[in-house]
């Protein structure tokens, strides 16, 4: 299991630190744009005025929190 520092850093490297909703998109698997606005509920996000950016870190924070939820909590 990743930790959430190495998720961090992944989205990072690979689609910087601000993400918007086509980034967080492929950074989560989805094929559907409704299925990441789901998964992407409640996460604070910057409103630039033309679309919303999420930040990598609360992103991260999400998928590790997932991951640890199919995990069993171990």
């Amino acid at each position: 299991m990743a930790t959430k520092s190495e998720i961090v850093a992944d989205i990072r490297k690979n689609y910087g630190n601000m993400l918007n909703l086509r980034k967080a998109t492929e950074v989560l698997g989805f094929s559907d744009k409704r299925a990441a606005k789901n998964f992407l509920d409640g996460i604070p996000y910057c409103d630039t005025g033309k679309e919303k950016k999420y930040l990598a870190i609360d992103i991260a924070r999400r998928i590790y929190d997932r991951q640890e939820i199919m995990q069993g909590g171990e």
